[in-house]
């Protein structure tokens, strides 16, 4: 049977367990019932290797679970912002939606990502939709929890700047790759910002897939799937990645971005 300190250190914040005299770090996994493998995906970001082991337990330790559909939404545009997420399981669709029911897709975001923080800082309205594209568990920080643990831990502050930071430069990428990349070269961007979590996560040596439909790359580049699929024969005689069913195989990252700060470069001498 759950006792009441359990349902405590489930589902309320630091402040309220410390009024009922709650003791829930003995057992981490009654705080959050994420599992070690969870914990494991949540923790392989570059942003969260690099927090400190103990200010990494404490915000894991604050940390609801959420289980989102296929399909469902996690916020929209406009919403007022409720907290922080960080993937666990699954897959993120964040996209810009269009007046007439077409949507800019932005990012795909998978476990080991965290999404969420700008609207907890300025305290304005998200910027875009974020819809699960599989069955998602999610570890979900309230905003209230989130500035208390700040308040209360203000070395963490320094992290979130640099993940605001990462924020800013995929901004400045998407607005460069737009404005200054042919299509090939703008496909070849997003593989790459896709394989690293939008600079979430180091670029992983070796064989990276890239899960995703022709139909998704195509709708973030503006094109067209017959033209991303064109592309993406066109990159794989090149030898720069292969083409499978609903994937992209790239064998070596730091060749096809080689091969992107070439072109790029040749294109604008």
């Amino acid at each position: 049977m759950t006792s009441i300190s359990q349902l405590l250190c489930r589902y309320h914040n630091p402040t309220i367990r410390a009024k009922h005299k709650v003791n829930c770090r003995k057992n981490d996994n009654v705080i959050n019932m994420l599992t070690t493998e969870q914990v494991r995906r949540l923790s392989t970001s570059a942003w969260m290797t690099d927090i400190p082991k103990e200010l990494r337990r404490l915000l894991l330790n604050i940390a609801q679970v959420k289980t989102v559909m296929k399909g469902q939404t996690i916020h929209r545009a406009g919403d007022k912002p409720t907290g922080f997420y960080g993937i666990a399981e699954g897959r993120v669709r964040i996209f810009q939606p269009g007046k007439e029911g077409n949507e800019l897709l932005l990012a795909l975001l998978t476990p080991g990502t965290w999404f969420g923080e700008i609207s907890l800082f300025d305290g304005l309205p998200r910027t875009h939709d974020a819809v699960a594209e599989a069955r998602t568990t999610l570890a979900f920080i309230p905003t209230a929890s989130f500035h208390a643990l700040l308040e209360q831990h203000p070395a963490l502050y320094p992290h979130f700047t640099r993940l605001l930071c990462t924020r800013v430069r995929s901004a400045f990428q998407f607005i460069d790759s737009s404005a200054t990349l042919n299509l090939a070269q703008q496909l070849v961007r997003r593989l790459l910002m896709l394989t690293s979590g939008y600079g979430q996560h180091h670029p992983q040596a070796g064989v990276t897939e890239v899960k995703i439909s022709q139909e998704s790359l195509a709708r973030m580049i503006n094109s067209s799937r017959q033209t991303v699929n064109q592309l993406l024969q066109q990159l794989q005689r090149e030898g720069l990645l292969v083409v499978r069913y609903g994937k992209v195989v790239i064998s070596d990252w730091e060749r096809l971005s080689q091969w992107l700060s070439t072109s790029a470069a040749h294109a604008n001498d």
